[in-house]
């Protein structure tokens, strides 16, 4: 389906009460935007009458391909919009929300395009809404908070903010965008200083179904404050996150590569920064992933971050007394830790992410370990085929800055932590071996909870951003939290265009974007 967007010069936004009134009318809104809505099933036509092309690009065009081709994962790559709409400006947003509810044109919205699955932040035949121009990074006076733009991804955020002295909480990855990680909860070098991304953003600038724009903070909207910090693409589209920022100089980071003969000890280490490190040192961060390397065999990819300029922290004392094949920890800034952290992950290749949260216990470690090397030679002959299992501690320190202004949506229960993520991700060449990769990373999850359960380290929180389609992750937040979610949506989206008309990601209703795997 095509759908007509345009917008006319000099409009003024739409003002109007915060939630969306009974009698609304998309049809008079799109004409106080400046839209003529004569005949929007006549696209050619509006466009030439209203004097600005709504697409920027059209299916076929070098341009389309250029943009698909800008989505970390083959599968979303190979969705095909029928327009494409590149915004500038919280008008346009606006009148795109309003003639998808006009014409029933379902829509995706993509700012880094760094999800795994078809149709996250693409749509097939409707209009994906690309958030790219929307790239500004601009630093209050003061230095106490960041108006960061969802065009942007965080590599350019961090190298923006050198000059200035300061940081926010934001990606681990350069190329990472900046809405889907902040809407998902984002977890962080920082995290066990100030808690996860979601809890530091001060505002939100968002518009809603009805094309309002909103701001939203905790003494604005504060019901819709709270849903947006781990709630998802369900309330509306942000234009614009003001984030906390801090003072930030150069840091100490990079990752150890140690051997098969140095796991079990890596464990241990892992275990002990979970359950003593990460209380005793804030500025600390740990990612224990595994694979397999060529000539090598079973590996960890540790990756040590500190947020001082100081090599080798009394707090990774237990990492420094193993014995490693290969280090790149140096002193260096936030953006260059992000750059090296990406290194190996290439865009345009099949890709699929999966996650289960459970409390720490280091009989678990080994048990996943375990589970996921015995699996590993099944899918030896699958071509381009790299899988990870990692590690990542939701420390105490995570769980209390999760806190801060009311709490988020989450749903972690700080008294029972702390907990850890079971995160594993995958990448393969060909269409043909998906089926075998899916299900080579179900059954190493469903093995993994079971034994969780047997054990009392079973946790029900699953995190959006590692989910699969197979998943339904806002349903763990916990039926408590599903409501309130599910409360706020129909308070601000009384239509649910949030929820029928953009159907990418994950949803408040309806349980997983797929019920079964190829």
């Amino acid at each position: 389906m095509k759908a007509a967007i345009a917008t006319g010069l000099g409009a003024v936004l739409v003002q109007s009460q915060a939630f969306e009134p009974a009698d609304f009318n998309a049809t008079q809104a799109l004409i106080e935007n400046g839209v003529d809505v004569s005949n929007l099933s006549l696209v050619d036509g509006v466009f030439e009458r209203s004097g600005l092309s709504a697409c920027s690009a059209a299916s076929g065009t070098l341009s389309y391909s250029n943009f698909t081709g800008t989505y970390w994962s083959a599968q979303q790559g190979s969705v095909s919009p029928a327009c494409v709409f590149l915004p500038s400006s919280s008008l346009q947003v606006s009148t795109v929300v309003l003639v998808s509810r006009l014409t029933k044109c379902s829509f995706a919205v993509k700012g880094g395009g760094h999800a795994a699955f078809a149709g996250a932040s693409s749509i097939e035949g409707g209009i994906t809404v690309s958030m790219e121009r929307f790239n500004h990074v601009v630093p209050a006076k003061d230095k106490k908070t960041v108006d960061v733009g969802p065009g942007n991804r965080w590599v350019d955020v961090y190298e923006q903010l050198e000059s200035a002295g300061i940081g926010v909480a934001g990606g681990r990855m350069a190329p990472v965008g900046v809405p889907g990680l902040l809407l998902g909860g984002g977890i962080t070098f920082f995290s066990n200083k100030i808690g996860w991304a979601c809890d530091n953003v001060a505002s939100y600038d968002l518009v809603t179904a009805s094309g309002v724009p909103l701001t939203v903070s905790p003494t604005s909207h504060p019901d819709l404050y709270w849903a947006l910090r781990g709630g998802g693409n369900n309330f509306g589209i942000v234009t614009n996150f003001k984030l906390e920022a801090f003072p930030l100089g150069m840091m100490w980071g990079g990752q150890r590569l140690y051997g098969q003969d140095t796991l079990e000890k890596v464990l241990d280490a892992a275990f002990e920064f979970a359950t003593e490190g990460s209380n005793s040192d804030p500025d600390a961060s740990v990612i224990n992933s595994f694979t397999a390397l060529p000539e090598i065999g079973p590996v960890s990819i540790t990756q040590l971050e500190y947020a001082q300029p100081i090599a080798n922290a009394s707090v990774f004392s237990s990492f420094n007394a193993i014995p490693h094949i290969q280090s790149s920890t140096d002193i260096r800034t936030l953006a260059e830790i992000t750059i090296m952290m990406s290194e190996g992950s290439k865009d345009g290749l099949r890709q699929t992410q999966w996650n289960a949260s459970f409390k720490v216990s280091r009989l678990l470690f080994s048990f996943l370990l375990e589970t996921f090397y015995a699996a590993f030679p099944e899918l030896q002959d699958v071509e381009g085929f790299f899988p990870t299992i990692s590690i990542q501690v939701i420390t105490e320190g995570q769980l209390k800055g999760m806190q801060k202004n009311g709490g988020n949506a989450l749903g972690l229960d700080p008294k029972g932590g702390p907990y850890f993520i079971m995160n594993m991700s995958g990448q393969w060449a060909n269409a043909s071996d998906d089926s075998r990769v899916l299900a080579f990373f179900s059954g190493i999850i469903e093995s993994v909870k079971a034994e969780a359960k047997k054990t009392g380290a079973d946790n029900s929180f699953m995190y959006v951003n590692y989910a699969s389609q197979f998943n339904d992750p806002i349903g763990s937040y916990g039926e408590k939290n599903l409501e309130r979610l599910r409360a706020v949506s129909k308070e601000y989206d009384p239509k649910a265009v949030f929820q029928k008309l953009q159907p990418g990601h994950f949803k408040l209703e309806g349980g997983p974007p797929h019920s079964y795997m190829p």
